[in-house]
């Protein structure tokens, strides 16, 4: 084979590698777009607003409706900014050696993964909501399966006051609703 043979063959191989590539990010996107929808982008700011105000309220004022909705909204704006969060993650994990990097990149990440995660907590206070208001009309296993929801997705431990947070509340209230309360309760790294 001669030498233009040999890279015709190369550039064959490169755009047929290439037509992968892009057919496999198309069929991505249309997987987004069926998961996500096309019809209207969320403004995370304009949740936060409706988050604040809704749980501002005693929980008597809060529907069922309301706090389902703003769950939904919540997790959905958490998700978006995570693909952002995903991509500076990558980046930092990459290249963290470089103090320059650090300095650079690094405020910017940390922005994005504070204000992820603000909304995953917005979606955690709704669901214990969610599941007082559940316990309180008597619907035990539906109040247990939220409380769990917002048990098992809030972080672990909190670094502030008495250490509480989300997390221990909603197992006090899982440990009640199943008669376990002589059981103890993790709350802080010691």
């Amino acid at each position: 084979m001669s030498l233009t043979g040999f890279f015709f063959v190369q550039v064959q191989e490169s755009q047929k590698q290439n037509e992968q590539v892009n057919r496999s990010i198309e069929a991505q996107r249309e997987e987004q777009f069926k998961k996500w929808g096309t019809d209207k982008l969320i403004k995370p700011n304009e949740i936060s607003k409706k988050a604040k105000e809704l749980l501002a309220k005693r929980i008597e004022k809060q529907t069922l409706e309301e706090l389902i909705n703003l769950a939904e909204q919540a997790n959905r704006a958490a998700n978006l900014i995570d693909f952002i969060t995903d991509e500076y993650r990558s980046y930092y994990s990459d290249n963290y050696r470089y103090e320059f990097i650090q300095i650079k990149v690094a405020p910017f990440y940390n922005a994005y993964v504070s204000l992820s995660n603000s909304f995953k907590s917005y979606r955690d206070q709704c669901n214990f909501n969610i599941g007082l208001k559940h316990k309180e009309k008597g619907n035990g296993v539906v109040a247990f399966f939220y409380f769990r929801d917002a048990f098992r997705l809030s972080t672990f431990t909190e670094d502030e006051g008495d250490h509480k947070g989300m997390r221990y509340k909603a197992e006090i209230e899982m440990k009640k609703l199943l008669g376990l309360e002589d059981i103890g309760t993790f709350i802080y790294w010691k």
